[in-house]
């Protein structure tokens, strides 16, 4: 009886270390797709100039996505 006990507790275990690997793993690929998009973001705005980011900040402060329209529209506040 002891040996089952053994055997199933262990199995538990491992499903256990197995689990716990596999989402350390879907974190480190979560990572590696954020370092991207930033790395992606980063390079974007360094070859903008200082009027595009300007203009740029200035839209998102001011304007909202319309779905309907598929266009910036001006806020309404």
């Amino acid at each position: 009886m002891n040996f089952w006990i053994t055997l199933f507790f262990g199995g538990c275990i491992g499903i256990l270390l197995v689990f716990a690997w596999m989402f350390l793993e879907f974190i480190k690929i979560e990572n590696n797709k954020t370092q991207k998009i930033d790395n992606e973001l980063k390079s974007r705005l360094d070859k903008m100039s200082a009027r595009d980011i300007y203009i740029h900040k200035m839209s998102q402060n001011n304007l909202v996505w319309d779905k309907s329209t598929h266009t910036y529209v001006k806020k309404m506040e």
